[in-house]
């Protein structure tokens, strides 16, 4: 276990060492579509060559043997097994919003890969289409991302019956889309208010606005994190080191 955990650690090193390495990159011109080049393509091959492996196979990997624990007393957790291999976690992504949301997250994965390979490929030249599907793709989670989490937090699991139910859904949703962006529009106001200058508004605001959309997602991590950060270190520090633990009672 020791041999292992230690060659993780020079496989992060030698990772980290490699990124150094790489040269920095700015992207000096866009071309368009009247400048056709094959070469254009490779960024996007390569980013969705990754991708797709990603969503198909290593999701559902990490997703097996998948366990929520509950600290119910110091030191004394209830455990419940969620899967236990890849058909279960194929499974699981399958249900409810489940496959709705890793939609989004590899679709902001693919944008990002998207504007790696065309940086690491020509450093020099944007190629035009690959900036709007750059644009499509990280845009789009970052604005359905947040909705959706307060859409969550503030409506929770309640669920209404009858014909209404589909109404009711999409006042709620409407109302949580109209809480975001009128809190979002405000600030966005105040800072145009407090901006002097030829700027019509300064950049701490811009950040503050576009922290202000985000705070939903911001805020649920944080819950997320804070409530089983402890648990999770120390156990799984446990789990590093071969030893037992409440949350991962199978042989490291």
């Amino acid at each position: 276990m020791k041999a292992r955990v230690g060659k993780a650690r020079m496989a992060l090193l030698g990772t980290l060492l490699m990124l150094q390495m790489l040269p920095q990159a700015s992207a000096a011109t866009v071309t368009d579509v009247s400048d056709l080049r094959l070469e254009y393509f490779y960024p996007a091959i390569v980013a969705f060559a990754i991708a797709i492996p990603v969503w198909r196979w290593f999701i559902p990997n990490q997703l097996a043997n998948l366990q929520v624990a509950f600290e119910i007393d110091d030191d004394l957790y209830e455990v419940h097994r969620i899967t236990r291999n890849v058909d279960d976690a194929r499974a699981l992504l399958k249900e409810g919003g489940t496959a709705f949301g890793i939609g989004l997250y590899v679709m902001g994965m693919t944008g990002v890969l998207l504007l790696i390979t065309e940086l690491l490929f020509n450093a020099e030249v944007y190629f035009l289409p690959n900036l709007f599907l750059i644009g499509v793709l990280v845009l789009i989670p970052v604005f359905i991302s947040p909705w959706e989490t307060l859409n969550a937090q503030l409506v929770g699991t309640r669920s209404s019956s009858g014909k209404s139910k589909g109404y009711v859904k999409f006042v709620r949703r409407l109302t949580t889309l109209l809480i975001l962006s009128g809190a979002t529009f405000a600030v966005v106001l105040y800072g145009s208010s407090q901006s002097e200058g030829p700027a019509a508004i300064r950049p701490i605001w811009v950040a503050a606005a576009m922290l202000t959309f985000m705070a939903p997602t911001i805020f649920a991590y944080g819950r997320i994190m804070g409530a089983s950060w402890n648990m999770i270190l120390i156990n799984k520090w446990r789990t590093a080191n071969g030893k037992p633990n409440p949350i991962d009672p199978d042989k490291p």
